[in-house]
């Protein structure tokens, strides 16, 4: 597989050595379920200092800019599609930052970790080895799906 793989603001880098064929993602899901526990911008509607009461209203006025009130990271579920070539550990590293165009663009959504896999298919093995890294060992094609944060 040559080259990284960009989807939705994450890059995937695979060894230029490694011996897998492809890396797809097959599903993206998004598990945002409102602002994230520690964000208290959207009480002062963008208006002044982080964290002030809305003494004014002039802060909730539309606006086409979200660089104040972004969403944040949220959690994630990914499977992934990896193609079979060799039963030879591969590493699969995650990051945030990602090249491309259209949806492949970085949306600035920050990735920290995997937080676990929660399902494997066909004959891969793979294993969490750090918080953004998988170690896989792909003998025929299968998926993976892991949650991220």
């Amino acid at each position: 597989m040559a080259g990284p793989y960009y989807n939705k603001g994450l890059k995937f880098t695979v060894a230029t050595d490694a011996n897998l064929a492809s890396l797809a993602v097959t599903v993206d899901l998004d598990m945002r379920t409102g602002s994230p526990v520690d964000e208290t911008r959207w009480l002062d509607g963008a208006n002044g200092a982080s964290g002030d009461y809305p003494g004014k209203l002039d802060g909730f006025l539309a606006t086409n800019d979200d660089s104040t009130n972004r969403a944040g990271g949220s959690m994630r579920m990914l499977t992934l599609d990896l193609g079979a070539v060799t039963t030879a550990a591969v590493t699969i590293t995650i990051s945030s930052g990602a090249e491309g165009t259209g949806d492949d663009l970085d949306d600035g959504t920050p990735v920290s970790k995997i937080v676990g896999i929660i399902g494997q298919s066909g004959g891969s093995s793979v294993t969490k080895t750090d918080d953004l890294e998988l170690t896989a060992a792909v003998a025929t094609a299968g998926t993976v799906t892991l949650l991220l944060i």
